[in-house]
């Protein structure tokens, strides 16, 4: 044998012995993804007893990035692609919690390389957290689609002992609507929930049910869909880190995004997105998803932003007023009004001396109130702080518990006192209607109006555990740190 012929013949076991060696390590790496142990999401229980086995660890490939260019926009009728990948969730609680779990909703939707199937913003009378069931019902009872005394729905509305909602206390609108979603839909692929009925998703999208019997809580497979089903608001903790056992704090049990991502059902259902606690990050890649995710969220819709820049004017401009949310209409904060007011006072003494506004407080408590012109041209020299107020009382002027506040800053304004009733300006919001009434989105509207206006103050002051309030401040931020780069630019140019 000759020495060309040797080397090709050894040249070729090598070959040989590197495509055995590399089909025995796919098989391994196979067998450890879909082993029983990694896949025992198949046969659920309910969250309580449903764990990972304390014996198994868990090591899966280094954590890489999701897709981060996916479409940006959403078509209104989506052509059905039988690989496609979908996450959705039921909505519940005030506006600002849908918010929140909007948020969880975009963050999971990106982990997992779905689409995020969005239900739309409830604005006015909201309904708080239930079991899955409860919850579909009342998403069902709201859509467009369903006749106004929810006829349709008499057996399950009685079922849960609920009524059938008066559409002139509440108003759906697409979330993108009301909030720039622009950077969120160049991370995530996100689709509109036009309708809350399973037979919609089957149409839109080719998600079908496989017969299985509906269970009230827990997790289960019934055809594409997998179901999370939680029996109490705080069910599911959904980790970004694998390991054997997970700090659950208030929640029943964990998941995490690699249990998640290896599903091959067409949609992930979840009953709820709730909670800020709800997807704890360890991972500093994803904080900085998140962190980006919640700056780019802010208002977008034209007649929010049209009456506030108007608000904000006559206030003299941004920068020229301080901001004020005090939240008094429901819960906790109603018995908490007196004690959150002389909070507030007290940190806007800590800002602004009481000195420099105590010759003007007699006037005021003998019943000399100050227009807002004369506390424009005081608070150009300087004698007197101009104050913006955001607030959900409905009579704020006559309520006594407000009292130390127009004592202390008698020159504090809510939207009420800057515009009356009839003021051309209401228009920008009168001109938005009801999607049902027909009739103006004006009393739906200006919270949104409220926290733009009092994000525009050189600073903010909120109410202690509103997340409202949070969310004003996060406004605030992010105004203001755009002002600064637009002034940095400028001065470059």
């Amino acid at each position: 044998m000759t020495f060309r012929h040797k080397v090709l013949l050894l040249c070729t076991l090598c070959i040989f012995y590197l495509f055995f060696l590399t089909l025995s390590q796919l098989q391994a790496n196979k067998s450890d993804l879909f082993s029983e142990e990694n896949d025992n999401l198949v046969n659920f229980e309910p969250p309580q007893s449903w764990q990972l086995d304390p014996e198994s660890e868990i090591t899966p490939d280094p954590l890489t990035t999701p897709s981060t260019l996916l479409p940006s926009a959403s078509p209104a009728l989506p052509i059905i692609d039988p690989d496609e990948k979908y996450i959705t969730f039921f909505t519940h609680s005030g506006f600002q919690n849908q918010l929140i779990q909007v948020e969880n909703g975009i963050l999971l939707a990106w982990y997992l390389n779905r689409t995020l199937i969005l239900p739309k913003a409830l604005l006015g009378e909201p309904f708080g957290w239930s079991p899955f069931d409860k919850l579909h019902l009342e998403h069902m009872i709201r859509d467009r689609s369903t006749s106004t005394n929810c006829d349709e729905y008499t057996i399950e509305i009685q079922q849960w002992n609920i009524s059938c909602p008066n559409r002139e206390r509440y108003a759906l609108l697409p979330f993108d609507e009301i909030f720039d979603l622009s950077w969120a839909k160049q991370n995530v692929k996100i689709i509109l929930r036009d309708q809350s009925d399973l037979n919609w998703l089957e149409t839109q999208f080719g998600i079908q049910r496989g017969g299985e019997e509906s269970r009230p809580s827990g997790s289960y497979v019934d055809g594409d869909i997998l179901f999370f089903k939680g029996e109490t608001r705080y069910d599911w903790r959904i980790f970004d880190t694998p390991r054997k056992a997970h700090r659950l704090g208030k929640y029943a049990a964990s998941l995490d995004i690699y249990q998640l991502r290896e599903r091959s059902e067409k949609l992930i259902h979840f009953s709820s997105l709730f909670g800020t606690g709800k997807l704890p990050i360890r991972r500093p890649e994803h904080y900085e998803f998140l962190r980006t995710l919640q700056r780019s969220i802010t208002y977008r819709h034209p007649a929010v932003l049209q009456l506030a820049e108007e608000l904000v004017r006559r206030l003299g401009g941004a920068g020229n007023f301080m901001g004020l949310h005090i939240r008094s209409g429901d819960g906790w904060f109603v018995k908490a009004l007196p004690e959150n007011i002389n909070s507030t006072v007290s940190q806007i003494n800590r800002v602004v001396a009481p000195t420099d506004q105590w010759p003007l407080t007699s006037k005021v408590t003998a019943g000399f109130a100050l227009s807002l012109e004369q506390c424009l041209e005081l608070a150009k020299t300087n004698n007197i702080t101009l104050i913006y107020m955001a607030t959900d009382a409905r009579a704020p002027r006559s309520t006594p518990a407000f009292d130390p506040l127009w004592a202390n800053n008698p020159c504090t304004f809510t939207i009420d006192d800057l515009m009356g009733p009839d003021d051309e300006a209401w228009m920008a919001l009168d001109k938005e209607k009801h999607e049902l009434s027909g009739k103006s989105m004006r009393k739906f509207l200006v919270p949104l109006v409220d926290a733009t206006v009092a994000s525009r103050g050189w600073l903010f002051i909120g109410s202690k555990g509103s997340t409202f309030s949070g969310y004003i401040h996060r406004l605030h931020d992010v105004f203001w740190s755009n002002q600064k780069m637009q002034t940095i630019e400028s001065n470059d140019g």
